[in-house]
């Protein structure tokens, strides 16, 4: 479900990961910002579809988690307002896909950036680039940290 609305690069503060782009990145980053909207219960994305997009919460709640064999889904993490998910459509390079699913926990409002608009800018403003991706690296270490502990508390 898609709703369209205006994004300026004041409304983008408020996401954790920009905290680190100045007004004119921030500025470039809204002009390719797009806004949707999941009712409670919908799929943003599953594990293993193509990555095409990158999220952040403006409202609510989206569980992220991977479903396995034994003994059902793993929950990797829940995503509230100003969290980002979908990170490999920003960082894989070749074959792109998800690796967990989304679910709208609660209705949700996303900004939603597509990934090729986001590599076009990083070529245009490689210091915009290495910002963001050092951003993406650090909560890509965090979830990878819980997981672990996750998998490790699962075959104690």
């Amino acid at each position: 479900m898609s709703k369209e609305e205006m994004v300026n690069y004041n409304d983008l503060k408020s996401i954790i990961m920009l905290k680190y782009l100045n007004d004119s990145m921030l500025d470039k980053l809204s002009s390719v910002t797009h806004i949707e909207a999941y009712r409670s219960g919908d799929y943003i994305f599953n594990e293993g579809e193509d990555a095409e997009n990158l999220y952040a919460v403006i409202e609510g709640k989206v569980r992220l988690a991977v479903d396995k064999q034994y003994p059902a889904q793993i929950s990797i993490s829940d995503i509230t307002r100003g969290m980002t998910f979908g990170f490999s459509a920003a960082v894989d390079h070749e074959k792109k896909t998800y690796m967990a699913y989304a679910e709208a926990i609660t209705d949700v409002k996303l900004y939603k950036w597509e990934a090729a608009d986001l590599e076009t800018l990083f070529n245009q403003d490689f210091e915009m680039g290495f910002l963001f991706m050092k951003e993406i690296a650090k909560i890509i270490k965090d979830r990878l940290r819980i997981r672990n502990i996750q998998f490790l508390d699962l075959y104690k």
